[in-house]
């Protein structure tokens, strides 16, 4: 799985949302969503269409916030990130001097990020972000840049990259993309003042990896056109060009 975070930091940059791809496996200690963020939604915004074999592919998310009454905010300013504390977990990943990881209940949270995730799924890449037959490129910007608030009922449209044609035009056909996540980083201390570091999937577009597993849910696809035959394409341009030239006698 692939992601982005938004603290920009140069080893992370192919990781986090800093702009750029990290093909490694999310953590596999990261809880799962909890029910209390359920209100949390993350779906394509144009999820079907048909391209060019030439064409770049954008693909565009909506993130949103179905409570009526409360906002969703992550700002380090505040205690606990702006978050309550029965919504942080309570333990989390660290590493001693040696090397040796080890996992430990926090004593006290220091700081709070968002990230969003290139899930691994589809055909539109062979290899994660990688084609072909095509690439995914990150979109500039950060969107979950924290300081970040999400207020009751208020939705967030941003791009999250685009599949480019890695190898030449595309086969005709039909392409599809599953998964894309966003989730929150949190950092703290343990009792003797290790640094440990937790993720917290809050939403994602579809938890299966086929059409039909996510025909309820929200998936990405695009259709390919074929490439017009060299033939047809001269026939095409005589036939402009034969009624250009009955509109001119007519003038």
């Amino acid at each position: 799985m692939n992601l982005r975070s938004n603290f920009y930091s140069a080893l992370t940059r192919i990781a986090f949302f800093a702009g750029a791809i990290l093909l490694a496996a999310a953590q596999a200690s990261a809880d799962v969503q909890p029910a209390r963020w359920s209100s949390l939604s993350l779906t394509f915004l144009q999820p079907t269409g048909v391209v060019g074999p030439n064409d770049n592919i954008d693909v565009w998310l909506r993130f949103a916030n179905t409570d009526p009454s409360g906002a969703f905010t992550v700002d380090n300013n505040l205690p606990n990130g702006g978050l309550n504390s029965a919504d942080l977990p309570t333990q989390g990943w660290g590493t001693d001097a040696g090397g040796t990881s080890f996992y430990a209940d926090f004593a006290s949270y220091t700081t709070f990020s968002l990230a969003t995730w290139f899930g691994c799924s589809g055909n539109f890449t062979k290899s994660c972000t990688e084609g072909p037959p095509y690439s995914f490129a990150w979109a500039s910007g950060n969107p979950l840049a924290v300081p970040f608030s999400l207020g009751p009922g208020q939705t967030l449209d941003y791009l999250h990259g685009s599949f480019i044609p890695s190898a030449g035009p595309v086969a005709a056909g039909n392409y599809y993309f599953y998964r894309s996540l966003i989730s929150i980083e949190v950092n703290g201390l343990d009792a003797t003042g290790n640094d440990l570091r937790q993720l917290v999937y809050l939403t994602q577009t579809c938890t299966d990896d086929s059409v039909a597993a996510c025909a309820n849910q929200s998936y990405f696809t695009r259709t390919v056109g074929a490439v017009p035959e060299p033939g047809s394409s001269a026939l095409m341009v005589l036939g402009l060009a034969i009624m250009a030239w009955q509109l001119r006698r007519r003038r």
